[in-house]
């Protein structure tokens, strides 16, 4: 159980989350080190720039950032404007890199709150050199492959006029990866060189050397030609597997934990919850936690999921409501489970990995929704 391993005081303030939110997300600050060590030493004299979008997975852009600082990160990626103008509120001396400017392209946010934009486009390419000066720094986003957002290399080889790139100051290109995950996908590869031929025509057409990016936190394990001169980490620091299939060389930062509310003996051929879509075939002891769809618990897991109790595996009974969920506490003893008791949805019995296999998702997905819905507490 977590809470046997925490300080007097960090328990105290636990079980106060506990009780006013039904859940807690625990951020392991030790586990995040770890990871940006292991980051550290694949990147050697590569910059790192971490990835903190959508308010760092929707575990705390300000926390993650807090203790990324003190690793020695001086960047970050922010994924929109609203964003960087937050952040840019209480961190006045770091470099922050907007992913998706939106539209219109808010050039008068972007430079009074000292924010680099990533430009995505030949239209806001070309906003960019008529409002901006040499002081001004942008990063130039190539589509490789991705098909999402990105200039394309046949659009910057059909560029009518080259004064727009010879204009602005560019401080690297980038791309994104489509498979980076599997090491095996030749789409890396073909990216790669995609991305090399951009620099190559920029260099051609602005007389200089710019610097190159296409790693996320998978990229850093397709090798070294892969790491170019900058990396773009983000799930990696809170430990989700970068490897397709393999072993997971990090350690997984985030837990998340409920609590039981009421314990009661149900009769045999009892239902359980909305649309009575369960009837116990005995006389079944459960327990109901306090979590639901409200805090990210999926419906998916009715009557097919599980938590774990003091390392013991607990079936969901019935539907996942909006608040609470049903658990079969059976194999207990009736002294050995109290009100109060906390129950583990992912954690040390099993990992958020394994938890988004079951959901039929992401890790990402789980962090972005979970940790968004619930409270939480760095240890």
């Amino acid at each position: 159980m977590v809470t046997e391993t925490l300080s007097i005081k960090l328990k105290n303030r636990s079980l106060k989350y506990f009780s006013e939110h039904g859940a807690v997300i625990y951020i392991s600050k030790k586990n995040i080190v770890y990871n940006s060590n292991i980051i550290l030493k694949k990147c050697i004299n590569k910059i790192i720039i971490p990835v903190i979008k959508s308010d760092a997975y929707g575990v705390s852009a300000k926390s993650l950032i807090n203790i990324l600082i003190d690793c020695g990160y001086t960047s970050f990626f922010l994924g929109r404007l609203s964003e960087g103008i937050e952040i840019r509120k209480k961190y006045k001396n770091i470099e922050l890199f907007i992913l998706n400017c939106g539209h219109p392209f808010n050039i008068k946010h972007l430079k009074k709150h000292k924010l680099i934009p990533v430009i995505n486009n030949l239209e806001d390419l070309k906003l960019w050199s008529q409002y901006s000066n040499r002081k001004d720094y942008c990063v130039m986003h190539f589509d490789t492959g991705m098909n999402r957002l990105g200039i394309n290399l046949q659009d910057l080889k059909n560029l009518s006029d080259k004064k727009y790139l010879k204009n602005i100051n560019i401080k690297f290109i980038m791309s994104h990866l489509t498979s980076a995950e599997d090491i095996n996908n030749i789409m890396n590869k073909e990216q790669l060189n995609i991305l090399k031929s951009c620099a190559e025509l920029l260099k051609i057409i602005t007389k200089k050397n710019i610097k190159t990016s296409i790693c996320n936190s998978s990229g850093i394990w397709l090798g070294k030609k892969y790491l170019l001169d900058i990396v773009r980490p983000g799930a990696a620091f809170f430990g989700i597997n970068p490897i397709l299939n393999e072993k997971n060389p990090l350690k997984e930062a985030v837990s998340l934990y409920a609590q039981i509310t009421q314990i009661k003996d149900v009769a045999k051929n009892s239902t359980i919850g909305y649309g009575r879509t369960l009837t116990v075939k005995k006389d079944t002891r459960i327990a109901i936690i306090s979590i639901g769809y409200s805090n990210g618990l999926s419906r998916l897991l009715s009557n097919t999921g599980d938590v774990y109790i003091k390392e013991k595996k607990m079936k969901i009974l019935g539907r996942v409501s909006m608040d609470l969920t049903v658990i079969d506490i059976s194999i207990f003893k009736d002294e050995e489970i109290k009100n109060g008791d906390i129950v583990e949805i992912f954690g040390p019995n099993r990992s958020l990995e394994k938890f988004a296999k079951i959901n039929k998702t992401i890790p990402y997905e789980i962090l972005c929704t979970m940790a968004k819905s619930n409270p939480k507490i760095i240890t």
